[in-house]
């Protein structure tokens, strides 16, 4: 059994354009980012979890409530920039990034993330996808599409509605949820790979990868995810944390 070093690093800053503050916005009386960060903690695979950001009110509140963060530059406008930023300062094998307005982690996803690295010495980054069910999703150019190989390798990234289906049957159809891990190594390689031209359409850096012939290993979680974008999804995420029972039961195990 492989004893590599698991890192997660959750980039975090308050500059948004539709929510400026989004972070330390209070969700139910916790901050998001603490409820990440404590979600974190609670996956078994990973040995540190830290906050990477580039405002001092984010790290305060970190500290405070005894977490690790490390700052960072302010001129960074991808979180993967950010993270192999902070990745300079720390030690590890793995590390996984985990998007800070994901407040309903599943910290069994993140162990999910991982089992691959372990399994498999040539795999060098993974992604969660998660099945597209309707078709309002599946048009939503917000949400991007993964394409999946029969060995569960990521073929492509798109916006659009995809695959398309010339022939009627049962379309095998995955959304990118924002969860991925990289080897530390290959971190290093994808941010100094320079941009691809479809990337830069698309506007989705991990065509990157693909673009430059990697692999990136799809880890398939059969639920949807709940994000926060605007102010009035917090209402949404504290019903369901009201309202759903695996959710209260994580929501008392972080807040006591």
């Amino acid at each position: 059994m492989s004893t590599k070093k698991v890192i997660a690093v959750v980039p975090s800053r308050m500059g948004s354009s539709r929510f400026p503050g989004k972070p330390v916005t209070p969700i139910s009386g916790l901050p998001m980012i603490e409820h990440v960060r404590r979600r974190v903690e609670l996956a078994s695979s990973i040995d540190e979890v830290v906050v990477a950001t580039c405002d001092q009110e984010i790290m305060d509140i970190v500290e405070r409530a005894g977490g690790k963060a490390v700052m960072t530059a302010d001129t960074h406008e991808r979180c993967t920039d950010r993270v192999a930023e902070a990745m300079e300062s720390l030690e590890g094998d793995i590390v996984v990034i985990v998007q800070g307005d994901e407040p309903l982690l599943l910290p069994e996803v993140l162990d999910r993330l991982v089992v691959p690295f372990r399994e498999d010495n040539s795999v060098y980054c993974t992604n969660i996808v998660s099945r597209i069910r309707t078709q309002e999703d599946l048009e939503d150019v917000d949400m991007v599409k993964a394409l999946l190989s029969e060995t569960d390798d990521i073929m492509c990234f798109t916006r659009a509605p995809a695959p398309y289906q010339r022939i009627d049957g049962e379309r095998p159809m995955y959304r990118q949820t924002g969860l991925s891990a990289f080897s530390c190594d290959f971190l290093t390689t994808f941010t100094k790979s320079p941009e691809t031209r479809l990337e830069v359409i698309e506007s989705i850096d991990f065509l990157r990868i693909v673009g430059h012939g990697y692999k990136i290993r799809a880890v398939v979680h059969d639920g949807r995810t709940l994000g926060v974008d605007r102010p009035e999804d917090v209402a949404r995420i504290e019903q369901v944390l009201s309202d759903d029972p695996v959710q209260a039961d994580l929501f008392n195990m972080i807040s006591t």
